[in-house]
């Protein structure tokens, strides 16, 4: 029986993975790309014999010690070891992926995705450990088939120096999803890695996908390892693993929402990101300006928890539309801005509907050309913001925004006034974000302005961390000083970590000094972190005890 577990661990390789080997021709071509990167003279027939040797002395050292190495290493000491260390290293990944593409072509099978959203669903927590000299390989076919957030932790053996059968990677997964290994089954295609190291780490249970050509002779060689379920598909998983029932809480859950940016590339339905969410320690979701009608649909706000919204939601006219259209509610065009404010009253309609406190708006811009902006942002990844071009683009950007600004801002006031009075009869407050670019609307100053629209109880401000440090990394706004002036007001902040001038990272990952953070939110705010598709399960997971160690939030 399977009714006492609850983790699900899975290999990649013949198990969600399929491989098809590649033919001569295609081998040759993706190594001439090898030889075209490191300057290699050969021919490139002689040159896939010397790679293919190479390998087969790396894997047989591998499985020999139960050691995997990373791409760099793997490179630099056994597949091109005569060759610059400097260059090798930097070129590593991108080699190792053209070599990966000669030897084969590896594809999901068409169940995976099917089979891993069924078991999610059915309330079990997954994982995947795999033995790969790949670090991109998974978490990209994992991306591509959407289905990335429904694995709580995903272990690579060239990520952790160990691979199977050693049974200390299969324990990592489970300590890193704080389960024990009598609750943790794990499905693989081999007998010798995927039994051996199950059992010897204590699963409950393991499952082998045989291949039906391959299968009998593999068996033949290993006949006193048995498995405990042998399956031929992915969807017999679903004959052996029912519905949960009493579905545990996962961790400690924190006063956090999660926006629903997160959503893309992760989870195929709203539904899901709201169910991993709540898996991840969040305790409410914003909807995000990334929600169209048909997302919503399926959503019962009564069984998951939402904070807010963040508009245009539902986005039927999505934002770059309306920024193309100028349809925004700074717009001196007196139809478009009407657009502008007509898109926002559906976002209060539906949080009317769910009885949502907050709708977080954007203000708008002076103008939608980023030209000069894309120029300042060049020159200070390349650490060239002391130069005089520096110090000139900023300025043609601050002249061009003051000439620009007036009428824009006077259209901005009359459109929310206008939704102040939309919103009045109900208990909805309007929050106002700082931006990311400094085209947008308002600046430090105009937000003050804006706020002696209305009182706090029906308009506020969202502070939105990540943008604050932006702007304040290009030498625009202080990062402090929104927070110093306007503390008092802020209804809602954003969440999320910043490198140089790249935002949207999980918390820890960046150079953002939440602490300072800590110290100006009002206790009442919403706290929501916005997040890039691209942040894994683990690293969401890790940015909320972060912020909870950091005083931004708190476990409830």
């Amino acid at each position: 029986m399977t009714a006492n577990i609850e983790v699900i661990l899975f290999d990649m390789g013949g198990t969600l993975r399929n491989s098809i080997p590649t033919s001569e021709a295609a081998k040759q071509e993706k190594v001439s790309q090898i030889m075209a990167l490191i300057g290699a003279s050969e021919s490139p027939e002689k040159f896939v014999q010397l790679l293919v040797g190479r390998s087969r002395q790396y894997i047989k050292w591998a499985r020999e010690t139960l050691t995997e190495l990373d791409e760099q290493k793997l490179w630099t000491k056994w597949m091109l070891p005569e060759w610059p260390v400097d260059h090798v290293e930097k070129l590593a990944i991108e080699l190792n992926q053209l070599w990966r593409e000669a030897t084969a072509t590896r594809i999901l099978f068409p169940e995976t995705k099917e089979t891993i959203l069924a078991l999610f669903r059915r309330g079990y927590r997954l994982g995947i450990v795999s033995n790969t000299v790949s670090s991109v390989e998974v978490p990209r076919a994992l991306k591509e088939q959407e289905i990335a957030g429904c694995f709580e932790t995903v272990i690579l053996s060239c990520k952790v120096g160990m691979r199977k059968p050693d049974p200390a990677i299969l324990l990592e997964a489970a300590h890193r999803m704080n389960a024990q290994p009598e609750n943790c089954a794990y499905v693989g295609d081999r007998l010798d890695r995927d039994v051996e190291a199950s059992r010897k780490a204590g699963f409950a249970k393991v499952i082998i996908r045989r291949d039906s050509q391959a299968f009998p002779a593999h068996r033949a060689d290993f006949p006193d390892v048995i498995a405990d379920h042998y399956i031929d598909d992915l969807k017999d998983l679903l004959e052996l693993f029912p519905e949960v029932e009493n579905r545990k809480e996962i961790g400690p859950r924190f006063d956090a929402s999660l926006s629903t940016m997160w959503l893309k590339r992760n989870f195929p339905r709203l539904p899901d990101l709201l169910e991993g969410a709540r898996r991840l320690g969040f305790a409410s979701v914003e909807l995000n300006h990334q929600m169209n009608s048909a997302m919503l649909d399926g959503v019962d706000p009564g069984r998951h928890k939402l904070s807010s919204i963040h508009e245009p939601c539902p986005a039927d006219i999505s934002t770059e539309e309306l920024k193309e259209r100028d349809w925004l509610i700074s717009s001196p065009d007196e139809e478009c801005r009407q657009r502008g404010v007509d898109s926002i009253k559906r976002s209060i309609d539906l949080a009317r509907q769910w009885d949502l406190p907050v709708i977080v708006v954007h203000c708008g811009m002076v103008s939608g050309d980023l030209t000069l902006e894309k120029q300042l942002r060049k020159l200070f990844d390349a650490g060239l913001m002391a130069t005089e071009e520096y110090r000139g683009i900023k300025q043609r950007l601050i002249e061009t925004r003051a000439s620009l600004i007036g009428p824009r801002l006077e259209a901005l006031k009359k459109s929310l006034q206008e939704l102040l009075d939309y919103v009045h009869p109900h208990r909805i407050r309007l929050g106002l974000e700082n931006r990311y670019h400094y085209f947008d609307i308002p600046s430090l100053d105009e937000i003050g302005e804006l706020m002696k629209l209305a009182g706090p109880e029906r308009l506020g401000f969202v502070y939105d961390v990540g943008h604050a440090q932006a702007m304040d990394r290009l030498g625009f706004y202080p990062r402090e000083e929104w927070l110093r002036r306007y503390a008092s007001r802020i209804i809602e902040t954003h969440l999320h970590d910043v490198k140089g001038v790249s935002d949207h990272l999980a918390p820890g990952l960046g150079e953002v000094d939440f602490d300072l953070v800590a110290s100006y939110l009002p206790s009442d705010a919403i706290r929501t972190l916005e997040l890039l598709a691209s942040n894994t399960p683990e690293q969401v997971k890790a940015g909320l005890k972060y912020l909870a160690q950091h005083g931004c939030i708190k476990a409830i």
